[in-house]
């Protein structure tokens, strides 16, 4: 198993073609499907789900099926690259090998602690903590379920030490079809393959003029087809805007927060006039909240990537600004704030 520190428990190595993920690696997001879908239109609303919510530049995901929709979990590509890891042909996270539950529960991790909720044997929530949840933080993870038909415990219960055993989570993988991108890869290999070969034979035969022009007369028409190729067109320019993308959003924990911040705001149904972020602030004004401000301040400190949460109250049109610390360095602690006012 890979640590967050990038270590590997159990004595495994960075060269293995199957990688278990720490819980400290990894998001978690569930999709919920519209009744009335096939198999295959959900496969691909999953899927489709899966990638609009990326929460990194460099986004990995593992999307598994299960009774309430689809369980999506995430991590950070170009981190598992950094901590050494390269090639594996399947990544997952430790938490889906652990056995199936129902209702509230705390889970001890290889590193951490997981809150967890499930609900008809289904994971509908996940939130991770390095230490032992708090009661305020149990609190904050309980406030962000939404639609829960078992109320939770006031007190954090007591952590489950459980095996990474199960492995029927590979059953109900949802695994992306082969599309335009999969031909796209295919022909321009082939096109780098014709191009290899084309300049061996022009190597071979360069002691004869007519061969060698014959030759580079080909290669020039290859490459003109594949410039006059929308399709190819359309990859290097996907590429330039990903380079530029990853450019501008370097800062990983900022966009990771970021999306955090948003996802709570578009489940609370709140209305978003202005935000910023940066390495160690995020700031969002939402104009005139139904919801208790306390409550928005609890699911935003249920987010592992938000901390230190403080609502101040705007002018008279009602609007307030929640600023909040980004949990940016893996060694952090940060106490939850809880400090939004009754409203």
């Amino acid at each position: 198993m890979l640590l967050e520190d990038g270590t590997f428990e159990g004595g495994e190595g960075a060269h293995r073609t199957r990688v278990v993920l720490s819980r400290a690696l990894c998001r978690f997001k569930l999709f919920r499907a519209g009744a009335g879908l096939t198999a295959s239109q959900f496969a691909r609303a999953a899927r489709t789900f899966a990638e609009a919510e990326a929460p990194f530049a460099d986004t990995g995901s593992l999307v598994l099926k299960t009774p309430a929709g689809a369980a999506i979990w995430y991590w950070d590509r170009a981190r598992l690259a950094a901590l050494g890891v390269h090639g594996a042909r399947e990544v997952s996270p430790e938490s889906v090998w652990k056995p199936s539950g129902e209702g509230w529960r705390l889970v001890a991790c290889a590193r951490g602690f997981e809150a967890q909720y499930w609900q008809d044997g289904a994971l509908i929530a996940s939130s991770w903590r390095r230490g032992p949840f708090a009661k305020a933080q149990w609190t904050a993870f309980a406030l962000s379920v939404d639609g829960a038909t078992l109320d939770a415990p006031e007190e954090p219960p007591t952590a489950m030490l459980l095996d990474n055993s199960d492995a029927n989570w590979r059953r109900n993988q949802i695994k992306p079809p082969l599309g335009w991108r999969d031909v796209e890869r295919g022909a321009a290999t082939l096109a780098l393959c014709g191009a290899a070969l084309a300049a061996f034979f022009v190597g071979q035969a360069l002691n004869h003029d007519r061969v060698a022009t014959e030759e580079r007369s080909a290669a020039a028409q290859i490459e003109a087809r594949l410039r006059a190729d929308p399709d190819i067109a359309r990859v290097r320019e996907r590429l330039a805007l990903v380079r530029a993308y990853s450019d501008v959003m370097s800062d990983t924990y900022a966009l990771s927060s970021t999306a955090d911040a948003f996802e709570v705001f578009h489940r609370l149904e709140l209305d978003v006039t202005g935000w910023s972020a940066d390495g160690a602030q995020f700031r969002a004004i939402v104009a005139a909240p139904q919801r208790p401000v306390r409550e928005i301040v609890a699911a935003l400190e249920a987010t592992p990537t938000l901390c230190g949460v403080t609502p101040e109250i705007g002018g008279a049109d009602g609007s307030v600004e929640f600023s909040a610390r980004i949990m940016n360095d893996a060694a952090a602690t940060c106490e939850p704030a809880l400090r939004g006012r009754q409203s």
